[in-house]
Formats: structure tokens, C-alpha cells, sequence
């Protein structure tokens, strides 16, 4: 019997991660990851210049030039990653014919999925919702980077340019776009820090870290009771899963790879 389970165990363990992010969506998200914590670092220092610990961070990276430098450089590295994910996201609809990024496009089930666990967080529904591939939470995360990309890019280009920008724009888009950077900086900075980072990583069943995206793999049983309605449509439901195992080791037995606990003791 033991032999029966060890085996078991093993099929199970071999299907026990499911593959979520293929290497280019994992490499986009460390890039865009890194880009975004050198911008908070030498960004926040630059808003908040007349703070003592702001002037001490600053000349620890060598001076307002040096740090304005790399802010600019991660700037450059973010727009080039989101352009590339723009180019990776049309190649894989367009040519590759895959369906999932369409699949992140809101739809009338998120807005009525969000009220369903609103009221199942609130005690007043029994089971939670059931998502596909992507839930409402994740579609929220990922266009508010669509919507935020372009006011903080915009708004910085105008910024680090302000000499050629006045001589086709009036100069009161300066100020505006120092505005608007500043403030969408924030507003993204508190959105990574107290939404993005405690869905993904601070969520029971995930603390103390998230490491999917980092992996491309999430454990069978976590994509099982997170995407349910993606995983039956890929492995089947629950009981047929149980029914194909057992008809599996059904066939074993009959090879003799497996080795019963009457047959041990009849061998004894």
C-alpha cells in the first residue's frame, strides 16, 4: 500500500505546478519591477528636496545631477519595457493566435464578480466567486499601469525637456506637468505599496511571498482554488481529475508496478 501511495504522491507532485508566465512576461515584470524602485528611490528624494533625509540620500548618490541622471535612465528603461510588452502583447494575439491577452480586456462579469466577493467578504454570500483566467483584481492592477504609464511618461518627457517642449507648447505646461508627475508618482507609489504588494504577497495562502512571477509556476492547488473556472477548462473538474488517477493506477496495478499490502504479506 505504501508503494500504491509513494506512487500516487509522485503523479500528483508532477502535476503540482501549473506554468502562468511564460519567460518574457516574467523578464518584462523584473524590469519593470527594478525600473519602478530606482524611480520611487531617486524620484521621492527630488519632491521631497527641502527634507533632511532627502538632501542626506541625495548626496550619498553623489549630488541632485547624479540622481536625476539614474531617474532619468529608469524612466527610459520603463517607457522601452511597456513598448516592448505593447509589441509582445499584438505578436501574441496577432501572429501565435493566443487567446489570454484578450483575456485580461474588462468585461460586465468583473463588475459583477467585484460586488459578489464585496459580499462575500462582507458575510452576506456563502461562496466566493468563481474567476477565469484573470479576476477583477488583476485587471484592475494591470490597466492602471496602462492609464498611469502615460501621464507619468508624458508629463516626465515635458519635464526633462522643458527648453524644447515651450518652443512648440505654451510654458504653462511646465508647472502642469510637474504636477502631474508628482502626483500620479504618488498616488502609483501608494498603489504598489498598499494594494498591488498585499494582494499578491500579503493575502492568506500566499505571506510571506508571491513567488509566481518570479517562477512562471503556481502550485496546482492555489490555481485550482483561485482561477477554478481556467483550471476545469484545462484539467477538467475535481472528480474527473480523482476518476483519471484512479483509473491510472487501476492500469498499474494490472501491469504490477504496484504492489498491494496482501501481496507483500503473501510474498512474507
Amino acid at each position: 500500500m505504501a508503494a500504491v501511495t509513494e506512487t500516487i504522491a509522485l503523479e500528483k507532485g508532477l502535476q503540482e505546478k501549473i506554468t502562468r508566465f511564460d519567460i518574457h512576461q516574467i523578464i518584462q515584470h523584473a524590469v519593470l519591477m527594478v525600473s519602478f524602485i530606482l524611480l520611487v528611490v531617486t524620484g521621492v528624494p527630488l519632491k521631497f528636496h527641502d527634507w533632511a533625509i532627502s538632501q542626506w540620500w541625495v548626496g550619498l548618490w553623489g549630488g541632485i545631477e547624479a540622481i536625476r541622471s539614474v531617474h532619468h535612465f529608469a524612466a527610459w528603461v520603463m517607457v522601452i519595457v511597456c513598448l516592448y510588452h505593447l509589441v509582445y502583447i499584438f505578436y501574441t494575439v496577432l501572429i501565435l493566435k493566443r487567446p489570454f491577452p484578450v483575456k485580461m480586456i474588462p468585461s460586465g462579469q468583473d463588475f459583477i464578480k467585484f460586488f459578489q466577493e464585496l459580499a462575500y467578504f462582507l458575510g452576506l454570500r456563502r461562496e466566493r466567486p468563481r474567476f477565469d483566467r484573470f479576476n477583477w483584481r488583476e485587471k484592475f492592477d494591470y490597466w492602471a499601469i496602462f492609464w498611469g504609464i502615460p501621464v507619468m511618461a508624458g508629463s516626465g518627457f515635458i519635464l526633462m525637456y522643458p527648453v524644447l517642449v515651450t518652443k512648440l507648447l505654451p510654458g504653462w505646461v511646465v508647472p502642469t506637468a510637474l504636477v502631474a508627475h508628482s502626483d500620479e508618482a504618488m498616488l502609483a507609489l501608494i498603489w504598489i505599496f498598499m494594494v498591488h504588494i498585499f494582494f499578491n504577497h500579503f493575502t492568506p495562502g500566499i505571506f510571506p511571498l508571491n513567488t509566481s512571477i518570479f517562477t512562471g509556476k503556481v502550485p496546482q492547488e492555489r490555481y485550482q482554488r483561485e482561477h477554478p473556472l481556467e483550471y476545469e477548462r484545462l484539467f477538467g473538474t475535481p472528480e474527473k481529475e480523482e476518476e483519471e488517477l484512479s483509473e491510472a493506477t487501476e492500469e498499474k496495478k494490472e501491469e504490477g508496478l504496484f504492489e498491494t499490502t496482501e501481496e507483500k504479506e503473501e510474498e512474507n
